[in-house]
């Protein structure tokens, strides 16, 4: 990510529909300020999603972390799907 431009809420509200189209269109976002203070951050929803998604794996890698750390068990993904599986259907495996 390069570097957030900035305009001002006055010159932004004339040109929202170009700037939505600018930054949707994978544009770098905008910080929208006013009284010299950062208002809000107009950004596309593709870059949204990826910050989302970024942060969740993020949280979810902290989560792991934490458990490692105090010594909690923890189990591999594809063991806890088949161990969900098995409680839904009311069938064991035997694992």
């Amino acid at each position: 990510m390069g570097r957030i431009k900035s305009i001002g809420m006055a010159e932004a509200r004339p040109k929202l529909t170009q700037l939505v189209d600018e930054v949707s269109g994978g544009g770098e976002p905008y910080l929208i300020v006013s009284g010299s203070r950062v208002k809000a951050v107009l950004v596309g929803v593709n870059q949204y999603n990826d910050m989302v998604e970024r942060l969740e794996d993020l949280s979810d890698a902290a989560e792991l972390l934490q458990a490692e750390l105090a010594q909690e068990p923890t189990m591999p993904f594809e063991e806890h799907l088949t161990k969900s599986k098995e409680l839904k259907s009311g069938v064991s495996t035997g694992n």
